[in-house]
């Protein structure tokens, strides 16, 4: 996959934003370690769906990824990962293209 368009800065620092309001994070969490989060969770959702995805575009997979991020703060990825399996088949479904193969 070209990670090239993967991690917009933009995004990422709109994300951030959003985190901090919408998830109560505390303060004594840098900025720098949600940026980390939010890569892990872009790479992650992206590698998972098969496409590069557009997180300012596509709402659903932006939530998804702010979900990831709070999952990610208090280290329970595996419990996000069980508990959201089925967010991600519902965007590989979206993203899905035939290889005509």
């Amino acid at each position: 996959m070209n990670n090239s368009k993967l991690f917009d800065n933009d995004v990422i620092r709109d994300i951030i934003k959003e985190v901090r309001q919408e998830q109560a994070i505390s303060p004594k969490i840098k900025d720098e370690t949600l940026n980390n989060y939010i890569k892990e969770g872009i790479y992650d959702i992206d590698e998972i769906v098969g496409s590069i995805i557009d997180f300012n575009e596509d709402l659903s997979a932006r939530a998804l990824l702010k979900t990831y991020v709070l999952y990610a703060t208090y280290k329970r990825i595996a419990e996000f990962k069980e508990l959201y399996c089925s967010d991600y088949t519902t965007l590989q479904a979206k993203y899905y293209e035939s290889t005509k193969l």
